[in-house]
């Protein structure tokens, strides 16, 4: 038998303490597949993660790709200057914020 405290990977033995609850042994994976530790349910049999960027969905039980679109640079320029004002550049706009009236300060 297994055991896991608060969502831990599982192990076959406890460190003494409470909270421990007993699970099911790791399924073995059929060919081309990877058994995983995922809390809430528990032992997950899944694709293995496919090359590129890719999160996996608990919810949908499947992989899904991360889209990242280019933003460009951004620049945060600090003027350490004492005051609330902060520059920040994001490829040609710029755009200035006095902190002090965002945070009602």
């Amino acid at each position: 038998m297994l055991y896991s405290k608060l969502g831990s990977i599982p192990k076959p033995e406890t460190d003494g303490t409470e909270g421990w609850i007993e699970v099911p042994e790791t399924p073995v994976a059929p060919e081309g597949k990877e058994v995983v530790w995922w809390y809430p349910p528990g032992w997950v049999v899944r694709d293995p993660k496919p090359e590129g960027d890719w999160n996996w969905s608990q919810s949908e039980e499947k992989w899904v790709e991360t889209v990242v679109e280019d933003q460009g640079d951004i620049t945060i320029i600090d003027t350490s200057s004492n005051t609330s004002d902060v520059f920040v550049s994001a490829g040609t706009a710029d755009v200035s914020v006095n902190l002090a009236s965002a945070t009602g300060v």
